[in-house]
């Protein structure tokens, strides 16, 4: 390998965030010999067929399964791990996809838990945050809440009132966007008692 294609590699790492395909290796020169090369030197680590992780990146679970599913948005227990919103440690990765949308074959390592929406539900409320070295999609905090009352089977009300509490304890928080979701997501009548009482 020569210093330049190093350089190069480095670059295209960075660029997204530590991961990188096959397909983006070819396009910028790197042969099927280079890539073995690669990977017997532990420069690179393959985590499923065409993609790898470069071996200095520090990638969160939640940064791979991210790059690994683009179309996905982590919702739910993700989401209230990273906001902070309740003393929850997920086992599984959750990922929200829209119906009909069949999630990729994932390495047996990553526990993923998906979740299809309807496509009104699915679309609203996507952010991008900083997660680990990854910029990953997820739903903001607002439409976090409101999932978790959306999702009662899967989120004990406990969990959902406690979430509740601690995102109007933050105090940087938008009561009509709230709403909104609620309203969108046929809760708005479970939520705004709750609501109001917290005010």
């Amino acid at each position: 390998m020569t210093q330049s294609k190093n350089l190069i590699l480095n670059e295209l790492l960075s660029v997204d965030g530590g991961i990188i395909k096959t397909e983006t290796l070819n396009k910028n020169g790197f042969t099927s010999r280079d890539i073995n090369h690669l990977l017997r030197e532990g420069v690179l680590e393959k985590i499923k067929q065409g993609h790898f992780i470069g071996k200095d990146w520090d990638v969160s679970d939640m940064g791979i399964v991210a790059k690994l599913i683009p179309m996905g948005v982590l919702c739910l227990f993700s989401a209230i791990e990273h906001y902070e919103l309740a003393t929850v440690n997920p086992s599984e990765i959750c990922v929200a996809l829209p119906r009909g949308v069949t999630c990729p074959t994932l390495p047996s390592n990553l526990f993923v838990q998906i979740y299809h929406m309807t496509s009104r539900h699915f679309e609203a409320g996507i952010t991008e945050v900083v997660a680990g070295r990854a910029i990953v999609r997820m739903y903001d905090i607002e439409k976090t809440v409101c999932d978790c009352f959306k999702y009662d089977n899967e989120v004990e009300k406990g969990i959902a009132l406690e979430v509740l509490k601690n995102f109007m304890a933050k105090g940087n928080y938008n009561i009509q966007k709230l709403l909104e979701y609620a309203k969108l997501l046929g809760k708005k009548k479970i939520i705004y008692p709750y609501v109001e009482a917290l005010i």
